[in-house]
């Protein structure tokens, strides 16, 4: 699957939009950043201590204190215009910016105040010690991000530093998800015998913005192939890719494969693995249209894996990683070989360690995936996991 989707698809694109930084968390860079200032732009103090010259403290300890004359201080935010001269200090704040001819700062915990003007320091120090000087941190012309690095909040301060106040950045996959099938009635509508209310379509929303994508239209048909394509002809006008649950199985009913054959080319209809072995994969005008198992389970754990390999090829690397965790087992869990296992679990902390136990439920059942926390995967080498094995589980 992975490969079929990178070979397939790895040429797709995303176009850039201008956004303010505000707006930036969790979103990727467009282009490189780079620096039009040096950061700092001027020297500047890193501690709450007194400027100095290197001879005037060489050797200065507890024993053996320099003694210097204090002849001003710096005020923090202020440029100043005071220079350090042999055998004098100067105080800077932290932040401050320190006077020409500082060759180093002392902390103020190593020094006594003799007075009003005169200074005992209890220590030496190193060149340009406790000092920040201009560009240390960024220098004029240097990358601060290079294009589809993922905005971190500490990210966000380093753009405000720069003086960004807007970046470009990939505009966000657009998602479309259509719900087919007659039984299918909307969230909000009393269901009727017969009828079922659409538990996917919501659900796969959350994973299309958790994972970093924009679900920009749900919609609804029925169980007519000419219904299901020009849902899926409108759909791909405005979406990166097209998502349709239900209709994905070998029933008289089942017309997503049909439709996608119509429109473009079938990559794949079956997977060997559980669930979600019935899941559909295909190209229409360059573009991915998906089709899920109806069952809920099973459509939000293979849509997970799906489209986290999407976005990985939207946006050039993997950054929209799900969080996983280790544990050890406390059952064992069967699977079959030559098909790949998704088995759902739920995690339990047991005075520091991690329990692992499968949960289980009839297919179809929506609270399968509430009641759990995670699933451990199970390769179509294996026959299974047995208790005791440590195992990683990938959170949802």
């Amino acid at each position: 699957m992975k490969k079929i989707i990178r070979d397939t698809f790895g040429n797709l694109k995303l176009a850039t939009e201008k956004i303010s930084i505000n707006n930036g968390l969790g979103r990727v860079l467009g282009t490189d950043i780079v620096s039009a200032m040096n950061v700092p732009h001027f020297n500047r103090s890193v501690v709450d201590g007194y400027a100095v010259k290197l001879t005037d403290i060489q050797g200065a300890s507890s024993a053996i204190p320099g003694f210097l004359r204090i002849t001003g201080e710096v005020d923090m935010g202020k440029e100043t215009h005071l220079l350090l001269n042999q055998g004098e200090t100067i105080y800077v704040p932290t932040g401050g910016m320190v006077p020409v001819g500082t060759e180093a700062m002392v902390m103020i915990e190593y020094t006594e105040k003799l007075g009003d003007h005169d200074l005992a320091i209890y220590r030496n120090a190193g060149a340009n010690e406790n000092m920040m000087l201009v560009g240390d941190d960024i220098k004029i012309g240097e990358v601060a991000f290079e294009k589809n690095h993922l905005l971190r909040p500490q990210d966000i301060g380093v753009l405000s530093a720069l003086g960004y106040l807007e970046v470009d950045v990939l505009k966000l996959p657009r998602v479309t998800i259509i719900s087919t099938g007659d039984e299918i009635i909307r969230p909000g509508e009393v269901p009727k015998p017969g009828e079922v209310i659409d538990i996917n379509t919501p659900a796969l929303g959350a994973v299309t913005q958790r994972l970093g994508a924009l679900m920009i239209s749900m919609s609804y048909a029925r169980d007519d192939a000419g219904v299901i394509q020009k849902a899926v002809e409108a759909a791909l006008i405005n979406s990166d890719m097209v998502v349709l649950s239900g209709g994905s199985s070998m029933g008289e009913k089942d017309y997503t494969v049909k439709v996608i054959d119509v429109l473009g080319k079938v990559l794949f209809h079956g997977l060997s693995i559980k669930p979600g072995k019935p899941t559909i994969l295909g190209v229409v005008d360059g573009k991915p249209v998906v089709g899920l198992p109806g069952q809920p389970a099973s459509a939000i754990i293979v849509y997970m894996i799906m489209l986290r390999e999407f976005m990985t090829v939207f946006y050039g690397q993997d950054h929209f990683k799900y969080q996983t965790v280790q544990g050890t087992l406390m059952e064992n869990v069967h699977a079959a070989p030559g098909r790949r296992t998704f088995q759902t679990v739920a995690i339990k902390d047991s005075d520091g360690s991690i329990e692992v136990r499968p949960t289980h439920g009839k297919s179809g059942m929506i609270t399968l995936l509430s009641y759990s926390d995670g699933y451990i995967e199970i390769t179509e080498n294996e026959e299974g996991k047995n208790a005791g094995n440590f195992v990683k589980v990938t959170l949802f």
